[in-house]
């Protein structure tokens, strides 16, 4: 006589869960990578719906874990210092000159909140199935650019220089999210096809032309190479080179401006002219414009095309030192953070980050609300991944394991 024993699984509300999360995990990774090449928007409206698919999992399973890692991830130490950081911001709005960012403002701490909500409500252990879907969506959205690209041959408009326009987002996306999905197959054995997919990705970056894409990419392998069995070291080391750069900015664009005063070199244009900005504004460079001046403010014609577009520069125009200190502490707590995982992912994770920091240094892509939900689609897969449980091969099972029972026995 045979004996069977119920599996958990057999739950219909467990069942229902573990549905809702592979579909959550579907939009957030695969719909939100190919999406966004035809509709700029869609960005703004899957990161929403994935993150209420993934509460709703969360609610509906036993695993009552699922949900104290909220409170884990709002007292972790990279996002104490972004929630520093936008304290800061939200202060700033008190002496800002125009009104829009207000609004700007609100959007940013919404897509912050359902970043840390979708990471919070994820389950320790990702289920390969689920992880897959990252490698699978970076792969899909690679070959969707190249097919575009090749088939319809867009004409690329002043939106697209300005890292607006829809393959410059879906290139921009692929750049950052490619990392944690190569480190999901790379830990798990399958070195030839993160290969493939890291090479699929530049080709497709290179034809779509995508502004920025491919500096970040090469920044995030020189940091990949150099953590390549010393991820903690170079964790340390990349944070200390961020924190340096981010800090010392204003000394360098005010250094510029002494040597070149008056016709700066083309490569160090717009550092010379924020180094005379830093001369005209004296002690106000220390306390900031407040949010969004910058950006308005070369909007509405009161700042010259020759303002530079960086993060780092907006920043320190926006919100001075302060604002300034908040972002290399973001930036040290999650390269240390991301330092800490599994040595066979590190390094793919530290690229990642790397990558990231290029885009922000280049500018112009990471002044805008797409860019912080694209950050905010990296982060949630590298928690992603972080969380997977890795077999390169299956378990045997014991030997005399579901035997059938004996009667009078």
């Amino acid at each position: 006589m045979f004996t069977f024993s119920r599996r958990p699984a057999d739950d219909p509300a467990e069942e229902a869960a573990r549905l809702l999360l592979r579909v959550g995990v579907f939009l957030l990774f695969v719909i939100s990578l190919v999406a966004p090449i035809l509709a700029r928007q869609t960005v703004y409206i899957l990161l929403p719906i994935g993150a209420a698919l993934l509460l709703i999992s969360a609610s509906l399973s036993e695993d009552a874990r699922a949900g104290r890692s909220l409170r884990a991830i709002l007292l972790s130490p990279p996002m104490l210092a972004a929630m520093l950081l936008v304290l800061w911001t939200g202060l700033s709005l008190l002496w800002t000159p125009f009104s829009g960012p207000g609004e700007r403002f609100g959007k940013a701490v919404a897509t912050l909140g359902l970043v840390a909500v979708a990471t919070g409500f994820l389950p320790l252990r990702t289920k390969t199935s689920n992880l897959n879907l990252l490698p699978i969506g970076a792969a899909i959205a690679a070959v969707a650019l190249v097919a575009i690209t090749l088939l319809l041959k867009p004409q690329y408009s002043i939106e697209d220089i300005l890292d607006v326009g829809p393959l410059a987002r879906a290139g921009l996306g692929l750049a950052l999210l490619v990392w944690p999905a190569m480190g999901a197959l790379a830990v798990r054995g399958r070195w030839y096809s993160a290969a493939a997919l890291g090479v699929g990705t530049i080709l497709a970056c290179y034809l779509s032309k995508a502004p920025n894409a491919l500096p970040a990419l090469v920044g995030g392998a020189v940091v990949f190479a150099a953590a390549f069995g010393r991820a903690r070291q170079m964790s340390m080391a990349l944070a200390a080179l961020m924190a340096a750069i981010i800090l010392l900015a204003p000394l360098a664009a005010f250094s510029t401006h002494l040597v070149w005063p008056e016709s700066p070199p083309a490569f160090f244009k717009h550092l010379a002219f924020w180094g005379h900005m830093i001369a005209s504004d004296g002690p106000r460079t220390l306390i900031g414009h407040g949010f969004g001046a910058a950006t308005w403010g070369v909007l509405g014609g009161y700042l010259t095309p020759a303002t530079p577009r960086s993060l780092i520069f907006q920043i320190w125009f926006d919100l001075g030192v302060l604002g300034a200190a908040a972002l290399a502490l973001v930036a040290v707590r999650a390269s240390l953070a991301v330092g800490g995982t599994r040595p066979a992912l590190a390094p793919f994770l530290l690229g990642g980050l790397g990558a990231g920091f290029v885009i922000c240094l280049l500018g112009p892509a990471a002044e805008q609300l797409w860019w912080l939900t694209l950050a905010g689609l990296d982060a949630i897969a590298f928690a992603l991944v972080t969380r997977g449980q890795f077999r390169k091969r299956r378990p045997r099972l014991p030997a005399g394991w579901g035997a059938p029972a004996q009667e009078g026995a």
